[in-house]
């Protein structure tokens, strides 16, 4: 993890809380010394120098995430010495669209920016009355967490067989309630109105279930 700003702190820490090993490197001692506690083995020093990285046991690692928050400049000096040492995947957050495609084309495994995809989610939520989460998956395609339509309540996906009839795939079903949840979803199981679908098709054909069905927020009491 090479940056302990807020994004690589809340990345490390859940990473952490998975259970994974994390080193990370970090300009700034004071960010360092306030998340220690989160990572495995924490760094002071810039990640743009190869022997820096050599010393940190970068070489034995599986995947790479960098977000310093600086210039692309350094983002990329980083990705190059990363490179060198041999790790193959690696990500970086990305400040801007521009810079997204320029760590794309330096074929980095994904430039991640974080406040367009969060804008995506809250604005697909906003005007959906069903969406519960979003997910954007390609140009014009998405992952969307979905409340039940109410016309699908009491109906079983093996009778209501959107693939074929609506392009959008179900590939799980959660109920609210208990929050267990059914990945792949049972076709043969009958739908409840506490029960939210995760949906992955087209933005469009998606967000078209909410003004099929009806769709609202699943009862979770």
């Amino acid at each position: 993890m090479i940056g302990l700003g807020t994004f690589g702190f809340w990345f490390a820490r859940t990473m952490r809380e998975m259970g994974h090993e994390i080193i990370a490197i970090e300009r700034d001692g004071a960010l360092v010394d306030r998340h220690v506690e989160w990572v495995t083995r924490a760094v002071v020093g810039d990640a743009t120098d190869p022997s820096l990285l050599e010393r940190a046991g970068a070489r034995a690692v599986d995947a790479a995430v960098i977000a310093t928050g600086a210039d692309l400049s350094t983002t990329v000096l980083a990705m190059m010495a990363l490179r060198d040492l041999g790790i193959r995947e690696v990500y970086a957050k990305a400040r801007s669209l521009d810079a997204a495609r320029a760590l794309d084309r330096l074929d980095v495994t994904e430039a991640v920016f974080p406040e367009r995809d969060a804008g995506l989610r809250l604005a697909h939520r906003l005007v959906s009355r069903a969406a519960l989460d979003y997910t954007p998956i390609g140009d014009g395609f998405s992952m969307q967490e979905i409340a039940v339509p109410e016309s699908w309540v009491g109906r079983s996906l093996r009778d209501l067989e959107p693939r074929g009839r609506l392009h959008v795939q179900v590939v799980g079903v959660r109920d609210q309630l208990t929050g267990a949840l059914a990945l792949p979803p049972d076709p043969g199981a009958v739908l409840k109105p506490s029960d939210s679908l995760l949906v992955a098709g087209r933005d469009d054909r998606v967000d078209a279930l909410d003004d099929r069905g009806g769709a609202r927020r699943p009862r979770r009491a």
